[in-house]
């Protein structure tokens, strides 16, 4: 008989298991993407206990073993933070800007900080040292010496990778700053009010919607693309097909220009013209405000949100 678990006691159980934190947030996410099934109805979530210790024991005590049997015992498990959940290893300001290559904030503080264990024999560093990171892309050293009382200089070839530091390792006015950004806010509810784009996007995300829920129902989609009873290169492009149907004709109801007429620039592949014509008017405001350190940290929250509206996939990105 299966012995089923409520999502409250399973997070008491995966907690003691893995003997580290769990959250309710995890065990959903691991129903909501198929890796264990919810036996539960009408809302209710029951886990089998059974499947999610085979999950958790494949996942993590296979990929420590599959490790060692290919570098040997000669490895520092340490370094792999599998104990470290999503939340911490993009903590404070390591989220403010997504930066492709970017090492965890974890592993530098390993090196950094004034542990020892049975492979970091020796403390490098100590309060008021000077660090000097001659490849600082996103900055993830900086701040981490910062945290650690160290101090550190960074250079990069990249100008918008300097930006990204400093404005990680910043001080700010968070109330003028917040002044800031709510105005250019307004103005661009002001900028949408005389479009139809705003009618047209709540359209598309209803219709949508229906489709996801009928074609692409969670979590059982995810669940039968893992077992293989949905063929994922025959799936895809037949529904895809299906909806764009849909997709034109609400273009041509709503009268709306969906390609820019120039591809001659990234920002002119990457966006759709509606977006493209919203970078541009909110890109003209944040020229505009006085403060430096305000529009610097600004201009980081607009590429931030431009970089998550891109008409490309993540590969593309550099």
């Amino acid at each position: 008989m299966q012995e089923l678990l409520t999502i409250y006691e399973a997070v008491q159980f995966a907690a003691n298991h893995l003997e580290k934190e769990v959250t309710s947030s995890n065990i959903t996410y691991l129903i909501n993407y198929g890796r264990i099934k919810n036996f539960g109805n009408n809302g209710n979530i029951l886990i089998n206990k059974k499947e999610l210790v085979g999950y958790y024991d494949s996942y993590y005590g296979q990929r420590k073993t599959n490790w060692k049997d290919k570098l040997g015992d000669d490895i520092d498990w340490h370094l792999s933070f599998e104990q470290c959940k999503e939340s911490e290893t993009t903590k404070h300001v390591h989220r403010l800007h997504p930066y492709k290559g970017k090492f965890i904030p974890q592993l530098v503080e390993y090196f950094l900080d004034a542990h020892t264990d049975e492979f970091k024999k020796e403390i490098y560093f100590s309060k008021g040292d000077i660090i000097l990171d001659p490849f600082c892309g996103s900055g993830t050293t900086l701040i981490q010496a910062n945290e650690l009382g160290i101090n550190a200089i960074g250079i990069d070839i990249s100008e918008f990778n300097t930006l990204i530091s400093n404005v990680k390792i910043s001080k700010y006015n968070l109330t003028k700053l917040n002044d800031v950004v709510k105005t250019i806010t307004e103005k661009l509810k002001v900028y949408h009010s005389d479009k139809n784009i705003i009618e047209f996007e709540e359209k598309l995300l209803e219709k949508l919607n229906v489709f996801n829920n009928e074609f692409f129902p969670s979590p059982e989609f995810k669940r039968k693309l893992r077992t293989k009873e949905i063929i994922e290169k025959e799936y895809y492009p037949e529904k895809e097909n299906k909806f764009l149907k849909v997709y034109h004709d609400l273009i041509k109801k709503y009268d709306v220009k969906i390609k820019q007429g120039n591809t001659s620039s990234f920002l002119d592949k990457w966006y759709l013209k509606p977006v493209r014509d919203e970078i541009d008017f909110v890109f003209e405001l944040v020229k505009k405000i006085d403060d430096k350190d305000i529009k610097k940290i600004v201009s980081v929250i607009l590429s931030r949100t431009i970089r998550s509206c891109r008409a490309t996939t993540h590969s593309d990105l550099a």
